[in-house]
């Protein structure tokens, strides 16, 4: 789609220190809240006196992930999943896709994926090409404009997960005809495999550019190994590549691969980068969760640099040199994603450490269970649900 837009780590192996669709996507799913909790919360966060422990904090992260488990329920209801402008976002249907899977919930489960099947996964037998590609939103009486390769990694998951939970083949087949599709995305340009952002099915062209929340290869080599499965599994391998160029120097992960800048810069690798050398946190976290079983050599090192900076820590930080970009302050869904990417890489201490950070912002939220973003809500949803599985 267009552009959208430590304390010990020993654990870790290291010690580092026109809108378009993504624009649209982050806007609504974080400009309001993050202004509110900026003021009311995060001056506030919580500074463990001593080392947070998770085990204690378990019956905090159970009462916030219930407070906010009414709302999430009455969203399977898809009607009232629609956003101002009209649009049901895939990512939201996705999201709780997922959370109301790993909570074991069929009848939510059920409802999210009866829309997802008939409305968010491409069909039509006249183009087979295109069977499997996810529309990154869905309005009601409209053609899709656009596909999404984050949508459908996160849509092929909700539906692998279920298919798992509760005994639904058809759910796991669904969900690699998905991933089929997404692999159909991808191209060789200059050299460099990429999975392309988007395709426009009004122009009936691709995206030359890649970002990096459009892989998963952790996920697509789980299916693979499962399905025996070739193809996805050179999908996976070639994944971890585009993962692994993207490593800023200091740690994190750039955000974008557009290999045509080769044409312009042909002595220089600069495929990998960010617009004017910013990561944006959740971004390169939300990559790091997709390594953290094949590569986790890289999701320790983004791991480490948040944690030794969790003190201040902010949504932007610089690729060369690891300095805050900016004084916007990290928000609730970065130390969402944060603590995800902890507890993916068995990092308890640290996992225990963000959360004693985030606490508020997250309580905040629950106090605000009916008002919040729908992708506010199944971020902090999937962090309390990740907490509490590193402690049940």
């Amino acid at each position: 789609m267009p552009i959208e837009l430590i304390a010990n780590t020993s654990d870790l192996g290291t010690s580092l220190p026109s809108v378009s669709r993504r624009q649209m996507l982050r806007i609504t799913a974080c400009a309001g809240i993050g202004a509110a909790i900026g003021s009311a919360a995060s001056s506030t966060r919580a500074q463990p006196a001593q080392p947070a422990d998770l085990d204690l904090l378990l019956p905090r992260f159970t009462s916030i992930r219930q407070r906010l488990h009414g709302r999430a329920r009455a969203l399977t209801d898809v009607r009232k999943l629609v956003r101002p402008n009209g649009y049901i976002y895939t990512i939201d249907i996705a999201q709780l896709l997922i959370y109301f899977a790993q909570a074991g919930e069929l009848d939510a489960y059920s409802a999210l994926r009866e829309h997802a099947e008939k409305n968010l996964v491409y069909g039509d037998p006249k183009h087979p090409f295109l069977k499997g590609f996810v529309p990154w939103r869905w309005k009601q009486g409209e053609s899709p404009d656009a596909s999404g390769t984050t949508e459908a990694l996160r849509l092929a998951r909700g539906l692998w997960l279920g298919a798992k939970a509760f005994n639904r083949p058809a759910d796991a087949d669904l969900a690699v005809t998905i991933l089929e599709g997404y692999s159909r995305h991808g191209t060789i340009d200059q050299g460099i495999w990429i999975i392309r952002n988007y395709y426009g099915f009004a122009t009936h062209s691709f995206a030359s550019n890649s970002f990096l929340v459009d892989y998963d290869p952790d996920f697509v080599d789980e299916v693979a190994a499962e399905r025996n499965d070739k193809a996805l599994a050179k999908l996976a391998a070639d994944s971890y590549g585009v993962i692994k160029l993207a490593v800023a120097p200091c740690g994190l992960l750039y955000d974008i691969i557009q290999p045509e800048v080769a044409t312009l810069y042909p002595e220089l690798n600069l495929a990998a980068f960010s617009p004017n050398d910013v990561i944006q946190l959740s971004n390169c976290c939300t990559a790091a969760i997709a390594v953290a079983h094949g590569r986790p050599e890289i999701a320790r090192k983004v791991l480490a640099v948040a944690l030794n900076r969790l003190d201040d820590l902010r949504a932007y930080y610089l690729g060369r040199t690891g300095q805050p970009y900016n004084s916007k302050i990290a928000s609730v869904n970065d130390y969402s994603i944060l603590a995800r990417l902890a507890i993916r890489l068995g990092a308890d201490q640290g996992a225990a450490t963000i959360a004693e950070r985030a606490m508020n912002d997250w309580l905040w939220c629950a106090d605000r269970a009916d008002s919040i973003e729908f992708f506010t809500l199944t971020e902090v949803l999937l962090a309390m649900q990740a907490l509490e599985g590193g402690r049940k």
